[in-house]
C-alpha cells in the first residue's frame, strides 16, 4: 500500500439491533474477514438498537462482546425510535452523521456507508444531499414490502412506507448488492431498480470457521445420539410460519412410511409447533431428537444428519431470498432437499449435485424418491458426497471465498 494515500475509510450501517440473530455470521465475519483481506481498509460499524433496550440488563455485556469480536474496528451502538415512523429516516441520518464525526472520519476522503437493507441507506441517502463524501452501498437482503403479513389500514401503510424506503435508497445509492440475482431482477422488473449502478451479488454466507465438516465428530454425535444405524433427516433453525415447519413434518412423515430407518433430528429451540405437526401426522417421539445447542455446538450436530431440509412455498419473498441454512448444511456435509422458489440455490444444487428438489406442496412419493437418492450417493460414493457438499459451500457461499467481490466493490466504489 502506498505510505502516502489515506486507507480507505467503511461504515457498516445497521438498523436491526444488537441482538439481532444476523450480527454476528452476515455482519461482524464478514468485518473480520475484510480486516484480515485488506488491511488497508479502515472499519467501523454502526448498530441502532430499539430504545425499549436502554434498560435492558444485557446490552453492555452484549455491546462489549461485539466489540471484542471487531479487534481493529471502531464499533459504536445508539438507540433509535420505534419503525416505520414518518420521521425515521431523518432521525437515522443524525445517528450516522454523529457516528462519522465519533469515527474521526474528517477530511474530504471518499467513506463507504454498507447498508444493510433499504432502512439504513434511506437514511444515509438524505444525509448524502449534505456530504458529497459519501458512497452509498445499498445491501439488499430481500423483498420487505412481499413480507408484510398484517392486515387492513396497516398493511396498506407498512407497503407504501417500504416502497417509499427502497425508492429512496436506490436512488441514492453509488453501489448494490444483493443476495441473490433473482432479487436484482425483482428490482429491475417493479421499477425499483433504473439505473446501472456497480453491483454485487453475495448471499447469506457462512463462517467456514464455524461450520466444517469433520467424520470424526460426526461418528461421535451419531453415537452420542443413538443414531448410529439411522438415515437422519436434519431440520434447523426457527419455527417461524414461513419456515413451514408443517411442510418439514409431512415430508418426514412420508420419509417413514417409505423409510423404516428414518429418524428426524431438530435443532433448535422452539421444537413445539414442529412436534404438534409430527404427532397429528402419527410420527412417534422415538423417532424424533430435538436439541437446542448453542451456536458453537451447531456444527457437531449439523454433522450427524444425512440431509437437510429447506422447503419454502412460491412466494416473492423466497424467490429473492439466500437462507443462510442453506450453505450451513452443506458445510457440514447434508446434501439438501429444497423447493425450487429459494433465490439462486436451486441452481446451484443441479450445477453441484448436492441435493434434490421438490414441488410445494409436499408430495410424498416425491420426498421419498429425492431422499432415496441421496442415500443411494452416499452409499454409493462413502465419504466424499458429504466432503463435497462442504467443498462447494466453501468454495461458493463462505465470506472468506466471497469477500472478494465487495472489497472490489468498495475499492470502485471509493474511486469514482
Amino acid at each position: 500500500m502506498d505510505a502516502t494515500k489515506a486507507p480507505l475509510r467503511m461504515i457498516y450501517f445497521v438498523g436491526e439491533g444488537i441482538f439481532s440473530a444476523i450480527v454476528d455470521s452476515q455482519v461482524i465475519v464478514p468485518l473480520n474477514v475484510i480486516g484480515r483481506a485488506a488491511p488497508d481498509i479502515r472499519r467501523a460499524l454502526l448498530i441502532l438498537t430499539s430504545i425499549r433496550h436502554r434498560t435492558n440488563p444485557d446490552v453492555p455485556a452484549r455491546e462489549k462482546a461485539i466489540r471484542q469480536t471487531l479487534p481493529g474496528a471502531q464499533v459504536l451502538f445508539k438507540y433509535r425510535t420505534i419503525l416505520n415512523v414518518p420521521f425515521q429516516h431523518r432521525l437515522w441520518a443524525g445517528k450516522l452523521r454523529a457516528a462519522l464525526s465519533e469515527c474521526g472520519y474528517d477530511g474530504d476522503d471518499p467513506i463507504i456507508v454498507h447498508c444493510r437493507a433499504g432502512e439504513t441507506a434511506a437514511a444515509a441517502a438524505l444525509l448524502k444531499r449534505h456530504d458529497p463524501r459519501l458512497r452509498l452501498l445499498v445491501d439488499m437482503r430481500g423483498d420487505p414490502i412481499d413480507e408484510v403479513s398484517r392486515r387492513g389500514v396497516l398493511s396498506w401503510y407498512l407497503r407504501y412506507w417500504f416502497m417509499r424506503t427502497q425508492r429512496a435508497a436506490l436512488d441514492g445509492a453509488d453501489g448494490l448488492n444483493t443476495v441473490s440475482h433473482r432479487l436484482a431482477e425483482h428490482l429491475r422488473q417493479v421499477g425499483l431498480l433504473k439505473r446501472d449502478l456497480p453491483r454485487s451479488v453475495i448471499g447469506c454466507c457462512v463462517d467456514t470457521e464455524r461450520f466444517y465438516y469433520d467424520p470424526a465428530l460426526r461418528a461421535q454425535r451419531r453415537e452420542e445420539f443413538g443414531l448410529a444405524d439411522k438415515f437422519v433427516v436434519c431440520y434447523c433453525g426457527s419455527m417461524a410460519r414461513y419456515q413451514r415447519p408443517d411442510a418439514i413434518a409431512e415430508a418426514f412423515a412420508a420419509l417413514r412410511n417409505g423409510m423404516p430407518d428414518a429418524h428426524l433430528l431438530a435443532v433448535t429451540r422452539e421444537a413445539q409447533a414442529l412436534l404438534d405437526h409430527l404427532e397429528r401426522l402419527g410420527v412417534g417421539s422415538e423417532h424424533i431428537t430435538v436439541r437446542a445447542a448453542a451456536h458453537d455446538q451447531v456444527a457437531s450436530y449439523l454433522m450427524a444428519g444425512d440431509v437437510g431440509m429447506l422447503l419454502r412455498e412460491d412466494v416473492i419473498t423466497n424467490h429473492v431470498a439466500s437462507p443462510v441454512k442453506f450453505a450451513e448444511y452443506l458445510r457440514c456435509g447434508l446434501p439438501v432437499i429444497l423447493t425450487p422458489y429459494i433465490g439462486d440455490l436451486p441452481a446451484l444444487v443441479a450445477r453441484e449435485k448436492v441435493g434434490q428438489t421438490v414441488s410445494f406442496p409436499v408430495r410424498a412419493a416425491e420426498v421419498l424418491q429425492a431422499a432415496q437418492a441421496i442415500r443411494a450417493r452416499h452409499e454409493s460414493s462413502g465419504d466424499e458426497y458429504r466432503q463435497h457438499c462442504s467443498r462447494v459451500a466453501a468454495e461458493q457461499l463462505s465470506w472468506s471465498g466471497q469477500i472478494g467481490k465487495l472489497i472490489e466493490l468498495y475499492r470502485t466504489l471509493a474511486s469514482s
